[in-house]
C-alpha cells in the first residue's frame, strides 16, 4: 500500500500537469490572416538578418504577446489591418536572391487564434537549412511569452565567417 502511494506521488511530480489549453503553432496561408493587429518585428538590424521574422498579435483578444528579448531586439507597429500588416511583411521577409517563400504559422490556443507568425524560409544553400530562427511559445497569465534562439548551424555560420565546421 505505502510502495503504492509512493508511485502515484512519483507519477503525478514528473507528470507535467497543464490546466490550460496549450499554445500551438499550425501551418497556414497568408490569404487566411484576416484582423486587426500589433505587428512586432524581431531583430531586422541589417538586410537578410537571420533572426528576422515577424508576429501578427491579434488586437481584440486581451492576449498580448511579447518577445522574451530586450526592447531594443524588436517594435511593434499597432493596430494595422490585415493588408497594412502583409504589405510590411512581405516589405521586410521577402528577398528573392535569399529567400524562398514565407512560412505562415497560426498561434493558437484550441480553438481561439491568437496571432500568427510568420518567417521567411531560406534557400538551403544559404545556410545549409531553411528555418535560420527557432522559436517556443509559453502562455503566462494574459501573456504569451515567445522564447527565441537563432539555429546553432546558423550562428556558428555568422561566427567564424561563414564555415560551419570551422572550430574556435
Amino acid at each position: 500500500m505505502k510502495l503504492t502511494k509512493i508511485l502515484i506521488f512519483l507519477t503525478l511530480l514528473i507528470m507535467p500537469i497543464n490546466l490550460q489549453a496549450e499554445v500551438s503553432l499550425k501551418q497556414c496561408n497568408e490569404a487566411d490572416i484576416k484582423g486587426v493587429f500589433n505587428l512586432i518585428i524581431y531583430s531586422n538590424s541589417f538586410i537578410n538578418d537571420p533572426e528576422t521574422f515577424i508576429i501578427l498579435d491579434k488586437v481584440d483578444d486581451k492576449i498580448k504577446i511579447v518577445p522574451y528579448a530586450p526592447a531594443f531586439k524588436y517594435r511593434i507597429i499597432e493596430n494595422l489591418n490585415e493588408k497594412e500588416a502583409l504589405k510590411i511583411v512581405n516589405e521586410i521577409l521577402r528577398n528573392p536572391s535569399f529567400v524562398s517563400s514565407i512560412k505562415c504559422s497560426v498561434i493558437d490556443e484550441g480553438e481561439n487564434i491568437l496571432g500568427y507568425e510568420l518567417k521567411p524560409l531560406y534557400f538551403p544553400w544559404i545556410f545549409g537549412i531553411l528555418e535560420s530562427v527557432e522559436t517556443v511559445y509559453k502562455k503566462e497569465g494574459n501573456s504569451i511569452i515567445i522564447f527565441i534562439r537563432l539555429n546553432p548551424m546558423v550562428e556558428r555560420q555568422l561566427n567564424s565567417g561563414g564555415d560551419s565546421n570551422k572550430e574556435d
